[in-house]
């Protein structure tokens, strides 16, 4: 029913019982994820049934007033994964009336020239030497032999079935080094630390274990010495490699913030203190945290995300790691409005929608940067997983908006609208002007448990979670952390030093 709305509430009447786009137009519609839909009963794909329908017979029935339905000038083009994993089969009733296209996998020669034309730009047009500009190439060498690396190496398990890489991945590292510019960035070795940061944070960030982490580094260290010629040893950081904008409060408050390497960690502890106090002053739930150097890395990683256009983050690990409130800090670092669902006895699929609306109104109709933080515990039903499915995807979620809905957006969004271009007596160019302010505004942080099938499961069937998220694995906390807090909580009261070192020790 809802992919048979979603056509439907796109055509025009043309006449009775026939419906198409606007008189001397074609309309083509794009199936994506063709093989997605679970088989029921007996084996059937419904959405697919209801395609072929109009395959077959030109149209279906209305299912109000049970008239057929004729669509006229229309095709569709669509795309699914090769069958196999969580991707099933399609029938070949259906199959047969489309032309296959089998897309294989890009040449290391195309990846190349793709990543080739990106590096030189951004390293022309933000003020880069020309000592590093000469390493254009050797950093979409190293790039690509490490996604093909990491590609053969870390194959998916039922325990690490996140383990799935695509060239997503590869365009995540340079979009994430052309945030940086030629101020910090200035010689061979600050490249280098560069590059090996943005790729830890898009590979090393998912692995599970210490044993994976300890291979991806030691592999990304010969990758530098083969393709840069450098020694890792001699030019990475004494302390943990982090980067980031937010040093400069003031700076972020202009809109001038500088996405640099961050040396002196008692500076950063400081800093994000600060922050942490700024929240708590300003907020009607202040949050009594911590902030020992595991967690500020975490905060570090998804300010990273967040900042990014479309930048999405998959925070996974056990409920008490701290990945909502690391979170909240870092949507507050960043001066972005954080919104998040409240889950009632009542709350059913209309209270999801209206929450939906308002997000998207928020990003999309306001402009304004929205985080919206969602939690696996607030999964009432896997339905609105499906919808988060389409927000990391195309940054909307089909058929939400009634018609009256969207004219009060549209006019909400009329003047930018004309002032990039668009024309506002269209509604289909203001609509895709409102879905690309949401895609570009809205940024999700899922917190998930990665503990049971759930986890695994959703996975599988809503492959925009691993696709469209930069992945954060939250691990157990180390010693360390664990004797900060220890030290902090026991630190007003009253005992003996000596007494006070052995309770935390215990």
């Amino acid at each position: 029913n809802q992919t048979q709305d979603i056509i439907d509430g796109k055509l025009d009447k043309r006449r009775k019982g026939v419906f198409g786009p606007p008189m001397g137009k074609r309309a083509v519609i794009f199936v994506d994820d063709l093989n997605m839909p679970a088989l029921e009963t007996y084996g059937a794909q419904p959405p697919i049934e209801i395609l072929r329908q109009w395959m077959d017979h030109a149209g279906w029935y209305e299912r109000g007033e049970n008239v057929f339905k004729e669509l006229v000038d229309i095709c569709f083009v669509a795309a699914m994964g090769p069958p196999g994993g969580g991707r099933t089969s399609i029938t070949q009733r259906y199959v047969r009336h489309f032309n296959l296209i089998n897309a294989v996998p890009f040449s290391d020669v195309s990846l190349a020239r793709v990543f080739t034309a990106i590096s030189d730009w951004f390293l022309a047009a933000r003020g880069f030497g020309s000592a590093v500009k000469s390493l254009s190439g050797a950093a979409v060498a190293a790039t690509i032999d490490v996604f093909n690396t990491v590609s053969a190496s870390l194959l998916p398990t039922p325990l690490k079935s996140h383990y799935t890489f695509n060239l997503r991945d590869s365009s995540k590292v340079f979009q994430g080094m052309s945030g940086a510019s030629g101020e910090t960035v200035k010689d061979k070795d600050a490249f280098v630390r560069l590059w090996m940061h943005e790729c830890q944070r898009v590979f090393h960030d998912r692995l599970i274990s210490d044993q994976d982490r300890n291979w991806f580094v030691t592999m990304a260290a010969e990758k530098i010495s083969d393709h840069f010629g450098s020694d890792w040893k001699k030019a990475r950081p004494r302390g943990a490699l982090v980067y980031g904008n937010y040093l400069n409060p003031d700076a972020i408050a202009i809109g001038k913030a500088v996405y640099q390497q961050i040396e002196d960690m008692d500076e950063l502890q400081k800093v994000m203190d600060n922050y942490l106090e700024d929240f708590n002053a300003m907020t009607r739930k202040p949050m009594s945290l911590v902030l020992f150097r595991n967690a500020i890395e975490h905060v570090s990683r998804i300010s990273r995300v967040i900042n990014q256009p479309s930048g999405h983050a998959l925070l996974v690990g056990v409920g008490g790691s701290g990945r909502k409130s690391l979170a909240t800090l870092s949507a507050s670092i960043a001066d972005f409005k954080l919104l998040s669902i409240e889950i009632s006895k009542s709350y059913d699929k209309n209270a999801w929608a209206d929450d939906l609306k308002r997000i998207l109104e928020l990003a999309g109709g306001q402009g304004k940067a929205v985080v919206f933080l969602f939690d696996d515990t607030q999964i009432v039903r896997e339905q609105m997983v499906e919808d988060i499915n389409g927000l990391l995807n195309v940054g909307e979620v089909a058929n939400l908006f009634l018609a009256d809905e969207l004219t009060a957006i549209f006019e909400t969004i009329s003047k930018d609208a004309i002032a990039a271009g668009i024309n506002s007596g269209s509604k289909a160019e203001m609509y895709a002007f409102f879905v690309q302010r949401c895609q570009a505004n809205l940024h999700c942080v899922l917190a998930m448990s990665p503990i049971g099938d759930a986890f695994r499961t959703r996975l599988r069937m809503f492959p925009a979670l691993v696709n469209c998220c930069t992945i954060d694995w939250f691990t157990s906390w180390p010693t360390e952390a664990l004797l900060t807090v220890a030290q902090q909580f026991l630190g007003t009261v009253d005992m003996d030093d000596e007494v006070r070192a052995g309770v935390v020790d215990v």
